[in-house]
């Protein structure tokens, strides 16, 4: 028995990142590209066309609609979709804003390809995807909060 193909919509404004992105993904068994976007507002256009993903992979800066916005509105409008972000920011902060508006796991863009694998097939099997990098961090933020520190996330 075969397993379902998980479909997969690729949201960043740089194009060449995206393409090889797409082209890399392409060779995970069990993945499709469902679309590609250059950001949020492009994103929420080609649901209409395409369909929900199972999995959105977001970029964080991005014009019109960033990666913050996205994640949020489709924590509201599609709970269901699996939120992963794939960012250059490794900042706490950035991490921790990601996962309160509704990322399900958070990757950097300097990762290794089996790293992306891994965090797909976690997100759809476990339902989140975090690494050893975004558990520390978590962890800081919630050890500055607990000894009585001031933290504001952006």
């Amino acid at each position: 028995m075969s397993e379902k193909i998980k479909n997969i919509a690729l949201v960043d404004d740089h194009a060449l990142f995206r393409k090889g992105l797409a082209a890399l993904i392409s060779y995970f068994s069990s993945y499709n590209i469902l679309f590609e976007a250059a950001n949020g507002k492009d994103f929420i256009r080609q649901l209409e066309i395409y369909g929900v993903p199972d999995i959105a992979l977001l970029d964080i800066n991005m014009p019109e609609m960033d990666g913050y916005s996205t994640a949020s509105w489709l924590r509201i409008n599609h709970p269901e979709v699996n939120v992963l972000a794939l960012s250059t920011m490794d900042a706490e902060t950035a991490i921790i804003k990601m996962i309160t508006n509704g990322a399900k796991g958070y990757v950097l863009k300097d990762a290794e390809p089996d790293e992306l694998k891994r965090a797909f097939d976690e997100v759809i099997s476990k339902g989140y995807f975090y690494n050893d990098l975004v558990t520390r961090k978590v962890m800081q933020s919630l050890s500055a909060l607990s000894s009585g520190q001031r933290y504001q996330i952006l």
